[in-house]
């Protein structure tokens, strides 16, 4: 089942963008809620109080639903929520509006939509922009896509919402209902849990791009602390591509493009491998 669920997953996310359907902004209500009841506390004790009783939820429905129209009322419901988990935008939609966005030379446009979809806000120089989109490509994939499935695949549909609820609150998007405290402890937490799938997903790029390049990248930063995930990213990314001169990329969007494709490839090999391992078990 796992398999099937991840395999449709990961081709209506792949093919069609549903984004406007993942309304979290009441988990943001929530979580506000439960910081307001315990003004003064730790962090950590507010985020576990947030988090804990959505994954008791969870965890209740699917072993409920075990049994029903031969599990598939139970599938159903595996798939809606890793859906609803992915993103919360759609990383190809936003990707291909923000390559047309700054092939097609309209400033303003191109600046807005870098900043409503990858959060990138230095507008000031065209090469540093095409080098934070394809950054922020690798960067996403991890967190709107590989990680989800990855702690779908560990702990079901309790994996996935724990992701996405810890990702949500370490957002760096300023909201003026969050406290800093609050989403810095997210962000630990949220590192502590990209730490194995961003190694497992960086080695996956040599398999789907430039082998030896990406495996002497992924070499020397695997075995590195919390705060190197992204640089493991963005660097084997590009080793992937075969950009060995990072600061150097064509203008043109096809950099990105490239991104993208190595990307298909990427989740390609991780359903062949997700079959391989529920073929085992």
């Amino acid at each position: 089942m796992t398999f099937i669920v991840i395999l449709i997953a990961l081709l209506i996310e792949r093919f069609f963008d549903w984004s406007h359907l993942r309304q979290w902004s009441w988990y943001h209500r929530y979580e506000n809620l439960i910081s307001e009841r315990l003004p003064g506390k730790s962090p950590y004790l507010t985020l576990l109080l947030t988090i804990l009783p959505l994954l008791i939820v969870i965890a209740i429905i699917d072993i409920s639903l075990k049994g029903w129209l031969y599990g598939f009322i139970r599938l159903l419901f595996h798939l809606f929520i890793l859906l609803y988990c992915l993103g919360p935008q759609n990383l190809w939609a936003d990707a291909f509006s923000c390559i047309n966005a700054l092939t097609q030379g309209d400033a303003h446009f191109a600046a807005d939509k870098l900043k409503t979809s990858f959060g990138i806000t230095d507008t000031s120089y065209s090469q540093s922009l095409h080098q934070h989109l394809l950054n922020n490509i690798f960067v996403e994939a991890n967190t709107r896509v590989f990680a989800i499935v990855f702690w779908y695949l560990i702990l079901g549909p309790v994996g996935a919402v724990l992701y996405r609820t810890v990702a949500l609150s370490s957002s760096e998007m300023p909201r003026e209902d969050m406290t800093p405290t609050l989403s810095q402890t997210a962000r630990l937490i949220k590192a502590v849990l990209d730490w194995v799938p961003v190694r497992l997903f960086t080695f996956i790029f040599a398999l789907g791009g430039h082998f030896v390049h990406v495996l002497s990248c992924w070499q020397k930063k695997v075995l590195q602390g919390l705060s190197s995930s992204e640089a493991l990213l963005t660097e084997c990314g590009q080793a992937a591509l075969g950009n060995e001169e990072q600061g150097k990329i064509p203008e043109d969007g096809s950099a990105e493009r490239a991104a993208i494709h190595l990307l298909d490839r990427v989740f390609v090999i991780v359903l062949v491998i997700v079959a391989l391992i529920a073929w085992v078990v």
